[in-house]
């Protein structure tokens, strides 16, 4: 191994066997969309909270179809990063340009497998971190000039020799000293050259963005010539190319040409960080539309209708996640969704399925359904939400954060999709319908629109005058087991099964009685619950 080899093995961050086996690393899928400052300037940027509720990850692994690292972390970017109706179109008219030409597609994806490799993450690296400078820059240049001057004088002052060998101990130290750094930056600056030429190509093929990509091309092509010496450090694979760098290491070592030509790298990196960074999103987009693409050709799909007003109507949607899904249609024309359900029925997968959807529809204008229509709005979520330990917060406590996050954004006038799940289920019944009917009531106000799932039928009366539709998902019991169906149905739900449930899984019957007893009473006492 080479000793630069061996440094930069050292740099690279240690992973488990699992995660060197994982199909996905997203620390480095991830990279871009964290690392970007563009992100403050979008419509939303879609927050961990919301990520998580979607399993945003898991369905980026189910649709990307992307050739090259860099069209994966763009990709990535863009299903969390709204920006607006308009971007969706032009991203859909780049997709279409590929639908319509097959060969055209093959020939990009060949270009794009240039930046297949692992490495390839690291591009992403030139257009954000700022690297380590070389310190005492004027001193390096002095020691330079004398290592130059010193040997061509020695001839005639021969002493001049132990002044060369007096440098050359000092630019050793000089050249190991930069050489982390140097190597720092060696995997990101070798897939400089490689994204350079996968431009080029994709410029030649006059693919969408191809005419803005040409000044950046030119640009970067200026940083890829100074930064041959940082990428390259010498190939060990023979004793004769062991040799040659061996050689090779000398010369810089005494005249720091490696030190000096890594300065001047720095230096025009940081002039050139927006050019690095078209080139990035020019190869990243035309990645993602063929991938989007692709996915079209193997998946049932619509493009989105987005329109004005509080109006959504998702036709025959599915997950894409879950296989051989129950498609199901709602329509809401002014109103919000109360959807209640028994346990395991379909409510909570059915309002983050729609969610989901909307997303897919406003980032890559692509939905699984037959049809989708939404205005291009913000998404929030309360769906899946724990209790932080480390912060000393509870669940509840945590729920009420979750939810104000939801009614500081209904006070913007954006419109937004919110989507809820069992709200307050951290407190007692009573305070959890009534604070969940106040929540509820406010967010369906003005141009948003309101998805929540509940168990708590008794919120179906409560929301009579609040604007909300109600659906319900329901069972069967069949040869001693729930059967569901999946099926949206018009209306509330107006029966209960939890006990049922306990009562099939072979709870004592003298406790199955008891239960069904006290739940008698319960209801039999009043029209709401204690």
């Amino acid at each position: 191994m080479k000793p630069t080899d061996y440094i930069a093995s050292l740099l690279k961050p240690s992973r488990s066997p699992e995660e060197e086996s994982a199909a996905y690393n997203f620390d480095q899928v991830s990279s871009y969309f964290y690392n970007s400052p563009t992100r403050d300037d979008a419509f939303q940027t879609i927050d961990a909270e919301t990520t998580a509720d979607l399993d945003l990850n898991a369905v980026f692994e189910k649709i990307d179809r992307t050739t090259s690292k860099v069209g994966q972390q763009y990709l990535y970017a863009r299903l969390r990063t709204l920006r607006g109706e308009e971007d969706a179109r032009d991203f859909d008219r780049r997709t279409e340009i590929f639908e319509q030409d097959e060969a055209l597609t093959q020939r990009c994806e060949k270009h794009l497998s240039r930046l297949s490799n692992e490495d390839a993450y690291d591009f992403q690296r030139l257009i954000f971190e700022t690297p380590v400078k070389v310190r005492r820059i004027g001193l390096v240049y002095t020691l330079t000039a004398v290592a130059i001057v010193s040997p061509l004088l020695a001839p005639f002052y021969p002493l001049l020799l132990l002044l060369f060998i007096a440098v050359y101990a000092v630019n050793v130290v000089i050249h190991y000293g930069n050489k982390i750094n140097i190597t720092r930056y060696a995997f990101a600056v070798r897939q400089l050259a490689a994204a350079l030429k996968t431009a080029r190509y994709l410029a030649s093929e006059q693919v969408p963005g191809s005419d803005e990509a040409t000044q950046p091309i030119r640009q970067v092509a200026e940083v890829e010539r100074r930064s041959r010496i940082v990428g390259t450090q010498g190939d060990g694979g023979n004793d004769f190319a062991a040799i040659v760098w061996l050689v090779i290491e000398l010369v810089k070592i005494a005249f720091n040409i490696e030190v000096i030509l890594f300065h001047r790298f720095i230096g025009s990196i940081t002039a050139h960080r927006d050019a690095i960074h078209d080139l990035f999103r020019f190869i990243g987009e035309t990645d993602a539309a063929i991938s989007v693409m692709r996915l079209r050709r193997e998946a049932p799909t619509c493009r989105p209708a987005f329109v004005e007003g509080k109006y959504l109507e998702a036709v025959q949607v599915v997950h894409p996640l879950i296989a051989d899904c129950v498609p199901n249609t709602l329509t809401l024309d002014g109103t919000g969704l109360l959807l209640t359900g028994s346990n395991m029925s379909g409510k909570t997968t059915f309002v983050r399925t729609v969610m989901l959807n909307a997303l897919l529809g406003e980032t890559i204008c692509t939905c699984f359904a037959e049809g989708f229509t939404i205005p291009y709005m913000r998404l929030y979520s309360s769906i899946r939400i724990s209790d932080d330990i480390s912060e000393g917060t509870s669940y509840y406590l945590q729920e009420v954060l979750t939810v104000k996050r939801l009614l500081e954004a209904a006070e913007q006038p954006a419109p937004c999709l919110f989507v809820l799940d069992e709200l307050f289920k951290g407190t007692n019944t009573t305070e959890r319908i009534a604070a969940g009917k106040a929540v509820l009531a406010h967010l369906n106000r003005g141009p948003h629109i309101v998805l929540a799932a509940t168990h708590d039928i008794e919120l179906a009366e409560l929301l009579r005058g609040d604007g909300y539709e109600l659906h319900h998902f329901r069972e069967e019991v069949a040869d001693g087991q729930l059967v569901f169906d999946y099926q949206l149905h018009t209306g509330p739900l107006t029966t209960r099964n939890a006990i049922r449930i306990l009562e099939l899984y072979d709870y004592p019957p003298g406790l199955i009685a008891e239960a069904y007893d006290t739940q008698e009473k319960l209801l039999g006492r009043s029209n709401m619950p204690i």
